[in-house]
Formats: C-alpha cells, structure tokens, sequence
C-alpha cells in the first residue's frame, strides 16, 4: 500500500508511529488484478510512492496478523470497490480495518470500478447477495455488523467513480496525480517521546476552552514543577492550533522577563508567529512593540499560550489584558504559582495539573526504566517503592527511570535506600536524588551549566570546562545519558527550567543568608551585593553581572581582591566606573560588555584564560598583549571597539586562537604578518573595519572555516594561499578594493561559499575558480556597466564544461556569460546572458543586481526555482514575459481557466485608485539593514542553506500578465473554488512614489538616483474563519518599480486547509500588505499598485465583475492596465 502523506496518529493521541507503507490497495484480486490495479500499482510505484498489494502474503480463511499491520502502518488506503469484491470475507476483514484505521487519521480513498457507490452504501445488486451469503455461512453477527458499517462509512467517503466516461488510463492518472500532491501539513510542537496520561487531561482543558464560542477566554494551569504543565500545553496546542487565524507558543517566559532583551525577544516572537513572518521585523522599543502587538491580538483570532510565568507583570508587558483580543481568541497561561492567577485582573479559568495517577505513573515509568509498559516481574516490588516514592511527578518518574534502567537488583535496592534517605516531599529534593549520583566533576559541570552556560554551544562550552580539568566531554554525556540536559539539533545545551532551578538551588542552600559565602552568583542583587559591599570569598568560582535594565555600577579597583578562586565573569548591561587593579589569575572566561579600561591590569597573568570578550570597548589591544601570554585563549570578541588600530603579534601571545571576531574596528588598519599562520583558527570576522588595510602576507590556517572581511574598503589584496586549505567554507570579500584573487586561491579546495565584487573596482575573477568542486553558491554582487573585469578566457566555458557538481546557486551572472576575451564593457549591447545558461542543468536560483544595460534573461535550465533580477530597468518586457511563462508551465498552471483570458476584477477596483502610503509602517533605515548571526555556527549555518522547493520571481517590472484571471488595485482578491485548493500563483506590482514636499530624481529609465527604498512584505490566504500566510520576503536597496511572483501548489494549500474546506464551494481571499517600509533619504515609498492571482475558480464571487481584454474597466493610462500587447 502506498502512501503520499497522513497525520499518522489517532486525534485523541499526540504521538505519531513511523509509517512504513504509503498507500496500501485493498481489492478483489479475480475482478482488477491483471488489469486495473495492475496498471494503477505500476502508475503509483513509477511516481515513487511506496505501494503495497496483498498478492505476497500466504491467504487462509482469517485475515493475517502481518497484514494487519501493514494497513496500520499504511498512510493511505485505497479501497477498489469491484463487482465481487464484497464475495471475500477477506477483503471485507481489510475494509474493517481500513475504517478502524480511519478514524485514527488514516486518509481513506475509495475508487468505485465498475459499480455504483449507491450499490456498496445500501449494500444492493451484488452486494447485497454476497453479504446475504455470508449472513447464511457465518453466526458471527457482530462481525457481519462490523463489514455492513463498513461498506456503508467507506462509500460515502469523496473518492472516484468510474464511469467510462474516460480511458482507464486517463482515470488511473487522475487517481496517481491526487495522491502525489497529498502532503502532510502538520506543524505540531516537539512533545517527549512516551506520553501517558495525557489524553484525559488535554479533553478537560479543551472543554473548558469551548473553542466554538466567540468569546475571549483565558485559562490558568498550575501545578508544581515537574507536574506536565508544559507538556499538556503542548498538546492542547497540537490538537486546536489549526482553528485559529494565527497561534503562538512562548516559552520561558519567566526566565526571558528578566531583562529587556529578553522581553523584546518574547514580543518578536509573539508577532512573527502569529503573523507567520519569518523573523524579519523588529520591536526597537516597548511601546512599540506594545502597539504592535494590541494591533494584531485585535484583529486576530489568536491562540496563546505563556508557558512558565511567575509575576503578574510578565502577562500584561506581552499582552495587556483580555480586552485586547479578538473575539474567538484562547488565551492559556502555564505557571507553577496559583496565586498567580488569582492576581488576574480578567475573567479567567483555572485548571491545576494534577501528578499521575499509580497505574499511569507505573507505565510511564516502566517505559523509561525497562522500555515496555510494565516492569520486569522481578523488579515489581522495587518498581513498586519507586511509584510510591516519586508521588505521580512525571519529571521524577522519566529522571529516576533512566538513571535505573539497565542496573541490577541490587543496584536498585542500593538507590532506593539513598532515595528514602530524602524524606521532602517537594520537588527539589526530588530532582537532587539525580544530582547526588554524579561525581563531583558532573556535579561542577551540571552547576556550571544550570548558572551560567544553558543555551550555549557545546563546543564552546566544553572547551571552557575542559580548562577547569573537569573532562567535559565524558561528563556531558553522562549528563545527556541522566536526562539532566539536552543538546538540541544546532548542538547547544539546554536543561529543564525545574532541573535548573534545581541547580542554582542546591548552590543557594550552600549559604543561604551570605552570598558572598556561595560558590556561583548569577543573580544581580547578590551580585550587586557582594561588589559594592567588598563581600566577596575564595568560595566564588563564577559571577554573572547583567542587570535587568541598564545601569552605571561604581566598582571598586580591588572589588575582586577576596575572589582568588574565580573563573568565570561575565558582565552585561551594566555601565562600570573606575579602572580595575586586580582580576584572579584563575579566569577561564572574562565576557565583559563596556569594559572600562583601555587595558588589563597589569598584575593580571592571564595564562587560564579561554574566553576574553569585551565588546564596545576602549581596549588597546598592543596593552593587552604586550609581554602578556595568553596561551589558552580561544575565543576573542574586541567587536565594536573604536580604539584598536593594529592587531598585533598573536601568534606568540594566543596561538590557540579559534575564534576571532574584529566585526565594525572602524579605526583598525592593520593586522600583524603572524596571525595568517594561526593554526587552529576557525573563525575570523574582520567585516566593516573600513579603514583596514594591511593582511597578512599569506594565510596559512589549516583550521579556518569562516573569512569575512565584507565592507573593508580599503583591503586592494587579498593574502596568498600558500597550502591547502579545505576547511574554509565561507569566504566573503564583497565591498572590498580586492580586483583580482591570486593564483593560489585554488588551493580552498573545500570553499563552499564565495561572496566577490564590488561597485568601484574591476574584479577579475582567476582560471583555478572552476577547480574548486564544493563551491555551492557564489555571489557576484553590485556590478555595473562600467566595472565588470571577466579575465582574458571564457568564463562561461569553464562552467559549462567543467562544471561545478555542487553549483546550484549564483547571485550574479552578467559577468560570467559575456562573450569571451572581453576584459571591459563599455556599452549596453555587450551585457547579456548567453543561451548556453540552459546548460548549468543544477542551477536552482539566479540573482543579477543594479545592472541597468540587461535587457534579456534566456531560456534558463529546467532546475531554476528563484529569479531574482533587482534594479534593472532596461530588461524587456518581452523577456519578462517568457520568464513567468516559463515559471508557469513549471508550477503546471492550465492554459485556460473557466473565463479564459478574461480578467476577474473585484467591483470595488473597477477604478484606479490613488496610490495611499502608509506611514505607520515606516521605520528607520539603520532598521532595515541584514545584521549577520553572532556565532560561527550560525553563520555556515545561514550561508549553506538549501533554496528549497518554492518558486518565485522577482524582477524589474511594472505589468502583471494578463493570465493571472483575477486582478485588484485593492490589497486583498477573492474567488471561489471546489472542495481542494488548485495550485496558486500570485504577483504584486510595486511602485515607487515620491514623497510629499521632496526633491525626488529620476533619470528618463524611471530609476531612482538619490533614494533606496526597502520594504517587507507578506501574502496571506483566508477560508472559512483560517489564515494562513503563504509567502513573506523582504525587498533591499530598491530603486524602480517591480514586480512579485510565487507559486504555491495544489498540495501544500490541501495541507493548509484540509481540514476545514466546506462542501463544494468555498470562498478564497488572498491578502498582501506591506508590514515596513524604510528610505534611505527619505525620498520615496513602496506601494502596492496591483496583484494578481491566478487560480481555476469555479465561479467568481457575487462582488466580482469579469472584464475582457479590451475592457475600459481599468484605466488606460495606467501603468499597470493589461491592455498592452507585450505582456
């Protein structure tokens, strides 16, 4: 059996089971196999969906027990209903199951071959006899009950009747097509992988939700740590998310309250979530962020869930109050205090978690401690204590179990006793049973992390520990293997907030009334405590000093004086005063935001030392390595410091470099010859240092991942290469004077990621380029007619013939495929691609950028998926024309829709409106700006990622095709469909208008010569009371007019609104709406000046009026009017 996609697990449940099978065919074997199921097992199993058919398997009189799982392990069923097919009591067993498997969210599909589906749901004809057959052969009525309900539940399902109005292998595709494009759109949160108990508690919250009404309802859980509030918040979320126009998850929020940052991160998320953007939009400020936020919640029927909130304040900074909402809004609140909720100011319920019950509690832990669903008979008496014992804590129960599972009796017995040694009952002393099994070493490394390092990198993490002779390595993974903490899929450590509060509580307890008797602060009164007051001890090994707003601290020279034993440091949002006189030579790690001197004290053996950051510093840093050895240093972030004018010599004072970030040392000239020989550096980020000039002769770094000096304008050479160097992945040298790379360039045999040119200088680019095989995406940006050097051979030669095997991606390709010997263009006639561009059979996105003298893009090879050609304005119309044409027969659109040619317009738009600027979306400029992520991982991460499997266009343009059958100079289009979404495409034209009471200029192309414009847009799709946002993308640098294309496919729209299509005919609204906008010299702004939709309606709504293409409906003096002959 076969399948495309299912939801795999029964509604009642939040788990889903791996599915083996994608669709499984259920059929009478004498009426279709030699022919019609023949034919249809070969169609589907040439789409490459998994299709399974009994035809294997030994047949006796009941159905075997290997087949019934193969149904249950079955995405899809299709069920062929033939003239003898109900003549099997073994096809009727398979159609039983089919139904059972049904209502657990199997897709069931029956296909009516030769009979009327009237004759399967009232069992007539033939049916009806060989049911009364059975009824004569068989006293099992409950079965005979079970194969009539059956027949009668799967013939009304939507499937497909054949009625010879078409060949069998017409019909056959249309089955095979469906099913290709039925795609699984789910997007459930993560929840833990054995869940017991869950269902009952999840059925009672929604109850008391009474999602139908169109009120607003807030609901409290509470509960102590460790009970399941998060994770039955989870689930409440998996099983109603889909009936809200937008949802959203904040997690945390107790901890994320803390400081500033903090709450504007919990703001972006909430809006980016319920508004579906991808991480675009900024909140610069609270009060902004609180508008924003109102804004949406009113106009949204939203669900909500703040998960871990501790303070009343936490809910009204992120939300206000009740009286935000729209109506049909949910609103759920997750905390460990009760009193909490009766603090509310709103109307609201109230749910309290309770711990499991024996039995649920029994199998949780078996599936943890034995991995079945009940105990091994000879550990029941100690499964027994252990129940008892952990009081229903299903967090105690998942803890204990893993820490036992695999041990002896006598193991068990031995834990057991130390268990009951811990008579609290409270879930501290709980989770400190765990604790107390570590060694010392673990129990160091659990502290370190629960106070100061959860949500870092792991690498970064263990080479910190490993300095501090804990062997991390090992003792992390006995940690992961305790189920104390976690290392997530981008490999940073996280912990449960119970098991870290667990942590910091067992360091409280250490001196309860003293802190400056404890061995970790992390808290800043204590630590504010301890500095000002001279308090502290030899006891503290690490300090955190990051106030909850910003604040100037007076520190005393000596503040750190009684601290010798200290090794971590870390100081943020604080503004000190006074140069510091000693710091403990023990320091792994000094993270210091704002340090206030220009130098170390120079008492100060820095010789421990693994970490030194100090961002946005006046630091000298020939004062800090001057006849200084920093032999273990590997992380250092001097960002942002405007008195660093040379890096010195590091290869004597830190040769164990790793990471060395310089980013925006506007005043840095230059770097010591010795740093291109630092052999294990990974990292090196010297972009926007703008006055740097002088690199290193050659670099020689066998470890170097990542190079980025974008922005250095004044760097004319890039340094040789003199040995291989296949670790470096990332290397971008775009806004440089770099012209040409040298011949040893060949030698980053790994590079994956180049980013080269400029607009001010000729860039040649060398022969050896084609040599580097994992080159996957090359950018060749900002080139104009002027400046584009493409060496003395045929680029476009070596590409086509040698090839990059992994190439599927360039940013700019009007250099590249002019004709050959070419050194400089000079006109606009010599800038063009060629036609040979068809031949880069992977090429997947294409970018060309302010290149005013293209005029044709070619026909472009099948692999294409994204165009991007921004800025320029001499490209034809003719060409864009052919280019969206292409993009149509890709995304399979029909030729004709239901009214041809014609042009749906919606009544309202039958008049050119005037273009309406919003300015409440402006934001400032610096806003707009793509800031790069802050780590090494996050940067290969972001620079390697794969384009996907969307469509779009973006091109210099102004007229939508008259093929998009529905088309508004609103914001907002509406048609009606069937009962499936077709495939959609959209376009939106952008125009740039000047702004009131400015001196705007345009040359005679209609480009904008003093002004760059960038916006960010989002597409959403409405039906039946559900959003959903289709597409968003933000727009840079803009300098004439363009327009938007993307496809969306007839799949993943069923995946969207599966659910809640109604009948045959549903309404369909797609919305755009621009959500920023920014000028640069405040001279122009984006307006939306007309969309299209193109989409096979079945009629088109009552507020819709359909013109021709001669209609005087749209103005003719309009620039966006589908009168012209060239689109």
């Amino acid at each position: 059996m076969a399948l495309v996609t299912s939801e795999g697990a029964s509604s009642s449940s939040f788990t889903q089971q791996p599915k083996k099978v994608d669709v499984f065919l259920s059929f009478r074997g004498e009426d279709t196999r030699l022919g019609f199921i023949g034919f249809l097992y070969k169609a589907l199993c040439e789409r490459g969906i998994n299709t399974f058919i009994d035809d294997s398997l030994q047949r006796g009189e009941e159905i075997s027990a290997s087949l019934l799982k193969i149904i249950e392990s079955s995405r899809i069923s299709i069920i062929v209903f033939s003239e003898n097919y109900a003549s099997s009591t073994w096809c009727l067993d398979e159609l039983a199951k089919i139904v059972e498997c049904k209502n657990n969210d199997q897709l069931v599909l029956p296909v009516f071959y030769n009979v009327d589906p009237s004759e399967v749901r009232n069992q007539k004809g033939k049916y009806g006899k060989a049911l009364s057959k059975h009824e004569k052969k068989s006293k099992d009525n409950k079965k005979l009950q079970s194969w009539r309900k059956a027949l009668c539940e799967a013939a009304n399902i939507s499937g497909w009747h054949y009625k010879h109005d078409c060949t069998e292998f017409e019909f056959i595709q249309k089955i095979v097509e469906e099913i290709s494009n039925f795609k699984l759109n789910r997007m459930p949160l993560s929840v833990p992988q054995f869940l017991v108990g869950i269902n009952s508690r999840v059925e009672a919250i929604i109850l008391q939700l009474e999602i139908g009404s169109d009120d607003v309802r807030m609901l409290g859980m509470y509960g102590p740590g460790g009970v399941g509030k998060t994770t039955i918040a989870k689930a409440v979320y998996n099983k109603i998310f889909d009936h809200f126009e937008g949802s959203s998850f904040l997690e945390n929020v107790k901890d994320k309250s803390l400081t500033f940052d903090g709450i504007i991160q919990l703001r972006e998320k909430l809006l980016h979530e319920t508004l579906g953007m991808n991480g675009q939009l900024k909140v610069c400020s609270e009060s902004k962020g609180t508008i924003a936020i109102e804004n949406i919640l009113r106009n949204k029927r939203i669900l909500l869930i703040l998960d871990d909130v501790d303070k009343l304040d936490q809910i009204e900074r992120l939300i206000g109050g009740c009286d935000w909402f729209a109506s049909g809004s949910r609103v759920i609140v997750t905390t460990r205090n009760k009193h909490l909720l009766q603090t509310l100011r709103t109307c609201h319920s109230t749910y309290k978690v309770e711990g499991l019950y024996d039995h649920e509690a029994l199998e949780l832990f078996s599936m943890h401690a034995f991995h079945k669903n009940k105990p091994e008979e000879d550990y029941s008496n100690l499964t027994d204590q252990v129940i008892s014992y952990a009081n229903g804590l299903p967090l105690a129960l998942t803890i204990i179990g893993a820490n036992l599972h695999g041990k002896s009796e006598m193991e068990w017995k031995s834990a057991l006793d130390k268990y009951k040694m811990i008579l609290d009952k409270d879930i501290q002393k709980v989770l400190e049973v765990s604790f107390q099994g570590l060694d010392e070493m673990e129990k160091d490394i659990f502290l370190d992390l629960a106070c100061f390092f959860k949500g870092l990198y792991k690498d970064y993490v263990v080479d910190i520990l490993n300095s501090c002779n804990l062997f991390p390595v090992i003792g992390i993974k006995n940690l992961i293997d305790k189920c104390l903490i976690t290392v997530d899929q981008f490999n940073k450590l996280w912990m449960h907030d119970l098991l870290q509060q667990m942590g910091k509580e067992i360091v409280r307890q250490e001196s309860p009334q003293i802190p400056g008797l404890r061995s970790r602060l992390w808290c800043y009164e204590d630590a504010f405590e301890v500095l000002t007051e001279d308090k502290g001890s030899d006891n503290i090994r690490g300090i955190t000093i990051v106030s909850p707003k910003p604040t100037k601290l007076q520190l005393k020279a000596n503040c750190f004086q009684k601290m010798g034993n200290l090794k971590f440091l870390l100081v943020s949002n604080v503004d000190t005063c006074g140069d510091l006189e000693y710091l403990p030579n023990g320091l792994r790690v000094l993270d210091w935001s704002r340090f206030p001197s220009s130098s170390l004290p120079s008492n100060f053996r820095p010789h421990n030392l693994v970490v030194l950051n100090m961002p946005q510093s006046p630091i000298i840093l020939e004062k800090i390595f001057e006849s200084t050895q920093y032999k273990s240093l590997t992380y250092m972030n001097f960002s942002s410091c405007q008195y660093i004018r040379k890096l010195p010599n590091l290869m004597s004072a830190a040769p164990n470099i790793k990471e060395l970030n310089l980013r925006t040392c506007e005043k840095l000239v230059k770097v010591h010859d010795s740093v291109g020989c630092l052999a294990k550096l990974e990292g090196w980020d010297l972009s926007y240092c703008y006055k740097l000039r002088v690199l290193p002769s050659c670099i020689s770094m066998k470890s170097l991942k990542l190079l980025y000096l974008f922005g250095c304008k004044r760097i004319k050479r890039l340094p040789d290469f003199p040995q291989e160097m296949e670790n470096l992945k990332f290397l971008s040298l775009a806004n440089t004077s770099i012209r040409e790379l040298p011949p040893s360039f060949r030698n980053l045999t790994g590079l994956e990621v180049l980013d080269f040119g400029s607009f001010f200088n000729l860039c040649h680019l060398p022969r050896s380029i084609y040599q580097l095989q994992h080159l996957h995406t090359l950018y060749l940006s900002d080139y104009d007619q002027h400046s584009v050097g493409v060496g003395t051979y045929n680029w476009q030669h070596y590409l086509s013939n040698y090839g990059f095997p992994r190439l599927n991606f360039l940013k700019k390709l009007t250099s590249c495929f002019t004709p050959p010997n070419k050194c400089l263009l000079s006109s606009s006639e010599d800038l063009c691609l060629q036609e040979s561009i068809v031949k880069f059979s992977r090429l997947q996105s294409l970018r060309i950028r302010e290149s005013k003298f293209l005029q044709k893009i070619p026909k472009l090879p099948e692999s294409i998926r994204k165009v991007r050609v921004v800025n320029c304005i001499s490209l034809k119309s003719e060409s864009v024309r052919e280019l969206f044409l292409q993009f149509r027969r890709k995304l399979e659109l029909p030729q004709n829709t239901k009214y041809g040619d014609n042009i749906l317009m919606d009544s309202h738009s039958q008049r050119k409106l005037p273009h309406q600027i919003d300015y409440s979306t402006k934001i400032d400029d610096s806003l707009s700006h793509y800031k790069p992520p802050h780590s090494l991982h996050e940067f290969l991460m972001d620079y390697t990622r794969d384009s996907g499997e969307s469509y779009e266009i973006i091109v210099t343009g102004k007229k939508i095709p008259k093929w998009f059958n529905h088309q508004s100079i609103e914001n907002s289009i509406s048609f009606w469909i069937g009962p499936e979404f077709p495939t959609i495409a959209v376009c939106l034209a952008f125009h740039l208008v000047p702004l009131k009471d400015n001196d705007a200029n345009n040359d005679k192309y209609g480009y904008v010569r003093d002004d760059k414009i960038s916006w960010d847009c989002h597409v959403n799709i409405f039906t039946n009371g559900h959003t959903q946002l289709l597409k968003s993308r933000t727009f840079s640098r803009m300098k004439c007019d363009h327009l938007w294309f993307f496809g969306v496919s007839h799949s993943q729209l069923q995946q969207y609104f599966r659910n809640i299509m109604q009948g045959d005919r549903n309404l369909v609204e797609v919305s755009c709406k621009i959500s920023w906008w920014s000028s640069r010299n405040g001279k122009f702004a984006p307006v939306i000046a007309r969309m299209g939709v193109h989409a096979e309606c079945i009629c088109h709504p009552p507020n819709s009026v359909i013109i021709d293409d001669n209609s005087q409906n749209v103005d003719d003096n309009s620039d966006y009017s589908e009168n012209d002959d060239d689109n």
